[in-house]
């Protein structure tokens, strides 16, 4: 999947359990609710519990993208943490794909899709997450030093966040999302997950008049 279909389906998935795989739309419709738990966690918190559930499907799991989701009244992932993520798994050289969706801060629904990715090399999966040396509570607030960068407060509440692989450079890119100070168009900073620099920053207007 380009970086450019991904950002694409970014919109839907934090709000719903819509994504997309190389062009091809899944959609569950969700009903919002409300749990007791409220356990928010960081993009590598939350990796890790996703990343287990994964390995029970198959062994050779490896995860391929991920995206909090905007489930909440209020803001929040103010402070880098989120309770509600989306993450995608697959296997190098295979076409399956295994959907885990958490709700406050636990696996809520899992699910598999055959045959719903092209088959893909090794550098369009992320393995090891223990490289990982920056997180999102780091990065958020390096994000507001390089730029301004704002919560949203009716679409994509807060601060988002996800993860994604580059296969050309071939690494990990943690995505903060916010907005501009008109909050019509959402901020994209992508941040290398290793060395903590930032890759690639963009806008993309949501609102027009």
């Amino acid at each position: 999947m380009k970086l450019f279909t991904v950002i694409s389906v970014i919109s839907l998935s934090i709000i719903t359990l819509t994504f997309e795989a190389n062009g091809k739309e899944i959609i569950q419709n969700e009903t919002r609710e409300t749990f007791n738990t409220e356990l928010s966690l960081t993009l590598l918190e939350a990796i890790e519990i996703a990343q287990k559930e994964a390995l029970k499907w198959n062994k050779e799991a490896r995860l391929y993208f991920g995206i909090s989701v905007d489930r909440d009244a209020k803001q929040t992932g103010m402070d880098g943490r989120r309770k509600h993520w989306n993450f995608q798994f697959g296997t190098p050289g295979k076409k399956d794909l295994y959907f885990i969706s958490m709700r406050d801060g636990e696996v809520w629904k899992t699910k598999h899709f055959p045959n719903e990715l092209d088959s893909m090399p090794k550098n369009y999966f992320i393995f090891n997450i223990e490289e990982f040396k920056y997180d999102t509570p780091e990065l958020l607030k390096n994000g507001k030093k390089i730029t301004k960068i704002y919560p949203g407060d009716i679409f994509a509440k807060g601060y988002n966040f996800g993860i994604k692989k580059d296969p050309d450079k071939n690494i990990p890119l943690v995505m903060v999302i916010g907005w501009n100070e008109t909050k019509k168009s959402m901020i994209y900073l992508l941040f290398n997950g290793i060395t903590g620099e930032l890759e690639e920053r963009f806008e993309r207007e949501q609102y027009k008049n």
